[in-house]
Order: structure tokens, then C-alpha cells, then sequence
């Protein structure tokens, strides 16, 4: 038997349990979006996406390029949080 949690996938889709924390990101680093967009090169629409937690799809790309330009780990920017 294995020790590994079944997980109903459709429970864990609807219940998205990752957060972005990119807006918090920005506040703290005391920049904005604008900055940021002119910065990395990421669209406007994927950092406001990104900001109000609307995405279910993180490209490493992008996910890259923010933690260069923040200097910080990808842990800094999405969080998993169990339900």
C-alpha cells in the first residue's frame, strides 16, 4: 500500500490551492507593474493576471524572469496552501 494521498483532481482543480503573490511582490519591492513590464518584457496582461490570482498556468519563463528580476525564489512568488 502505497503512503501517497489519493487526490480527487477535480476537487483540486476547483479548488485551486496555489497563490500568486506576485501584487505583494511588488508592494514590497516598492515598484509597480508598469516597472515590471517595462523591465522583463512580460505583457501587462500576464503580470494583472498573475496580481489578481487569475492564472492556473505559470509558464517557467516567466515564473524565471520574475525571480531575476527580483531576486528571489519562485516560493517567493507562488504559494501552496492546503485546504
Amino acid at each position: 500500500m502505497s503512503n501517497i494521498m489519493s487526490i480527487d483532481p477535480n476537487k483540486a482543480y476547483n479548488g485551486i490551492m496555489i497563490t500568486c503573490k506576485l501584487d505583494d511582490l511588488i508592494w514590497m519591492k516598492r515598484t509597480s507593474a508598469k516597472k515590471v513590464h517595462e523591465a522583463t518584457g512580460i505583457s501587462k496582461s500576464v503580470i494583472s493576471t498573475m496580481r489578481n490570482n487569475k492564472n492556473t498556468l505559470y509558464s517557467a519563463k516567466t515564473l524565471s524572469v520574475l525571480c531575476k528580476f527580483f531576486n528571489c525564489k519562485v516560493s517567493d512568488i507562488l504559494e501552496y496552501t492546503p485546504d
